[in-house]
């Protein structure tokens, strides 16, 4: 027997006995156990931005193009941007249960993140954060402000807001419209 197969068949057999494939089995929890930790309403709170969007500015002009999936057993969503101009971007969302509230992580093809928590408040979803530095001119971290708001025609706006003064006033810094992509021909 050459050298390294020497070597190799002991480990072989290790992993292939009974008793390692029942600890390393055994240390997995039971499937039903994983498909049943995201079962409470609340992580199905922002369920209402699910699906295939076609996004428009507020004067109607294509903004870009939108696919949201509930991943990993619905407990994760999943947005999966594609600017008109260009840019591309992915957000993961989730319902903290230890605090209590949702998060998103975004990030994009410009080398940009950010972190947002917040709640549902009046049916719409509010999430608000920090960038991580302070303007260089005025030392102020700018705040940030999402707001996905469902529409009755099944739409659903995404207003996004700015503040460089602590939240006292906030400027809008993107307004969508998201509408339901129709089965194209």
């Amino acid at each position: 027997m050459s050298s390294p197969i020497r070597y190799l068949l002991p480990c072989l057999l290790v992993l292939s006995s009974p008793a390692w494939t029942q600890t390393a089995a055994s240390s997995a929890p039971p499937p039903a156990a994983r498909a049943a930790t995201c079962t409470d309403a609340k992580h199905h709170q922002f369920n209402f931005w699910i699906g295939e969007w076609d996004v428009t500015n507020p004067a109607g002009k294509a903004a870009g193009h939108s696919r949201i999936d509930a991943i990993l057993d619905g407990c994760v969503i999943m947005e999966n941007w594609t600017g008109a101009g260009g840019s591309n971007g992915k957000s993961f969302n989730i319902y903290n249960t230890a605090l209590d509230r949702w998060e998103q992580y975004w990030v994009d093809n410009g080398g940009t993140r950010l972190m947002l928590s917040g709640n549902l408040v009046n049916g719409a979803m509010v999430l608000e954060g920090r960038q991580d530095r302070p303007d260089p001119k005025t030392g102020i971290v700018q705040r940030e402000r999402i707001t996905w708001t469902p529409n009755n025609d099944g739409s659903v706006r995404q207003h996004w807001e700015n503040s460089t003064d602590n939240g006292k006033s906030w400027q809008t810094s993107f307004d969508g419209l998201y509408r339901r992509v129709t089965v194209r021909n």
